[in-house]
């Protein structure tokens, strides 16, 4: 069985501890963009100064995501565990050995055809189900419920038999465009890298122009910085084409 992560955000990007676990657990060269219903949802305290991050949420529109085929063919239920308890690692550096979860957030499967290997998905909710809680859109047997991914260009079926994703949990209340811009232009720490980083790196959501269009108009000066220019490049012309 192949495997593939379906990435929302920095662990595409960010280095701080997870460029070996994309070295050694991912094809990077085999990376698709791909149809995915993503949002940022959630207010991120610890690592980006309150400002948003990315959510998956059934119910919002697809965005574009990246998924990542795993370097490894994943033959019983242990590999399948092995990849969830190393993509969770490289969510949270301070995971506990072992864990696929914490109270913000839990990696969930979806598998192409669940009724194919059905021994399969029934030994992975029995192994959820003692190491960890369901977040939305994961479900008690740790099953992700969102479509299978199809290609951002092409719409076809990405080739796997088997995606890992990590979902967490998002505001009870959706924040609105000018919400998650707003959080963005209220610090001055350099959190607004993980929106430019994202577009940079295909990662996008549909209020992607609203928020940047709320972020030009209020000119705050890291909006200069050098390291944001593709991304700046890549907004103004979205902008410009929805008139």
């Amino acid at each position: 069985m192949r495997g593939g992560v379906l990435i929302i955000g920095s662990l595409l990007w960010d280095d701080r501890h997870r460029d070996l676990w994309r070295r050694s657990r991912l094809c990077i060269s085999e990376k698709v963009h791909v149809r995915a219903p993503i949002c940022y949802g959630r207010r991120s305290q610890r690592n980006w100064g309150n400002t948003f991050t990315m959510t998956l949420s059934a119910d919002d529109p697809p965005g574009q995501a990246t998924l990542v085929p795993c370097t490894a063919i994943i033959e019983n239920i242990a590999g399948l565990i092995a990849e969830a308890e190393a993509l969770w690692s490289a969510e949270h550096s301070n995971a506990s050995q072992g864990s696929i979860g914490a109270s913000w957030g839990c990696v969930g499967v979806l598998f192409r055809d669940e009724s194919v290997h059905p021994d399969w998905s029934a030994a992975w909710a029995e192994h959820f189900h003692s190491k960890t809680s369901p977040v939305s859109p994961v479900d008690d047997r740790g099953i992700l419920h969102i479509p299978w991914p199809l290609t951002a260009s092409e719409a076809r079926r990405v080739d796997v038999d088997v995606v890992l994703a990590t979902a967490t949990k998002a505001e009870d209340q959706r924040p609105s465009a000018a919400d998650i811009a707003d959080a963005w232009l209220g610090q001055h720490n350099g959190h607004e890298r993980y929106f430019f980083e994202n577009v940079s790196h295909g990662i996008r959501t549909p209020d992607d122009v609203l928020i940047w269009r709320r972020i030009e108009e209020r000119g705050p000066s890291w909006l200069r910085c050098r390291a944001y220019a593709e991304a700046v490049a890549i907004l103004q012309a979205e902008a410009a084409q929805c008139g």
